[in-house]
This record gives structure tokens, sequence and C-alpha cells, in this order.
């Protein structure tokens, strides 16, 4: 994990998977009351996969992974897992392609901090697209405020809450949930 960090920073979030504390402080905040799959984006090495498979079936788990040796790391770990190898800013085609037009709840794993806002808008605007009005998008990051910019939260129409801190974590880490204004 750390060499594909100091090669690509910018698509590695990280330079050590989630810790166990992160991964289930995440799960613990996916909506699984809403019907449908769950979709976690950026699954890594599956520190939060395997935290989400504590809470809901292998049928109801989509990974999506753009790093092609980091989705084959999925597939061997849990094999039963749902892996789907793709961009994140294609959500919405990529999930179609498997027969699925809705999502409950989507739980991001992604380094949004480091994105440009228009990828940022890209991948949250697929999710939520996905999601529907309730929708919740789960997402952690290092930093003390929400990684997604103030402006784009407006303009999406979106509310943001910290949901979780977690200092057992290199680094802590703190969780956000974000929902479209006035869904909840």
């Amino acid at each position: 994990m750390l060499l594909k960090w100091l090669r690509s920073p910018f698509k590695i979030g990280a330079v050590a998977p989630s810790s166990r504390y992160l991964a289930r402080e995440m799960a613990a905040q996916a909506d699984l009351s809403r019907p449908g799959p769950i979709v976690e984006l950026g699954g890594g090495t599956g520190a939060i996969t395997k935290a989400l498979l504590a809470r809901v079936n292998h049928e109801r788990l989509f990974t999506v992974e753009f790093d092609r040796d980091l989705a084959q790391t999925l597939r061997s770990r849990f094999p039963r897992l749902q892996v789907v190898e793709g961009d994140a800013c294609e959500l919405v085609a990529l999930m179609a392609a498997r027969g699925v037009d809705r999502a409950a709840c989507v739980v991001s794993g992604l380094p949004l901090l480091g994105m440009p806002p228009s990828v940022q808008r890209r991948i949250v605007g697929a999710a939520f697209e996905l999601m529907g009005d309730g929708g919740r998008f789960v997402q952690f990051t290092y930093g003390p405020a929400s990684p997604l910019r103030p402006h784009l939260l407006a303009d999406m129409g979106l509310t943001a809450r910290r949901c979780g801190h977690v200092l057992l974590n290199i680094p802590p880490a703190r969780v956000w949930c974000y929902e479209k204004a006035g869904a909840r």
C-alpha cells in the first residue's frame, strides 16, 4: 500500500489501510434501513469492505475499485463480493451494467480531499443520482473540515455533518455524512 501511495498519492488516499475502528465507524453510518444495494467506493485492501460485510450480505454490497491490483486483492480476499472495476465518476453507468438503478447508501473511501472540485462534483453527483431522495453519502477524511468544499455543498443542495471521529487510526480520521438538504 505504501508503494502505491508513493507512486500516486492522490489516487491512493492513505499510506496504510484504514484501521478496523475507522472501518467500523464508516459501516455504522451506512443507512441500511433503505432498500437496495450498499455501494462502496474505493474498496482498497478491504478494511471498510470487511466492516460492511459484518452488517450486510455479499449480495447487497457492491464495491467499486479503480485500481486493477486492488480490485484483484478484493476478489481474492472476498470471493463472493461483487467487485466493480471502474471509475466512480461513471457510477451510474457502472451499476446500470449490473442491473442496479437505485442504491440505498454510498460509503466512500476515496481520497476526495485531494481531488479537484469538478471530480468531486462528478463522483458525489453520480452517487446521489444513484441513491435518489433520502440517500446518505458517507466519507472519511484526515482533515478537520468536510472534504467537500462549501460551495460544492451549496451548489448540490447537500447538508454535511460530522458523524464520527476516530482517534485509533493512522492518522486520526473524521467521518462525514452528506444528505440532500431537507431529506432527513
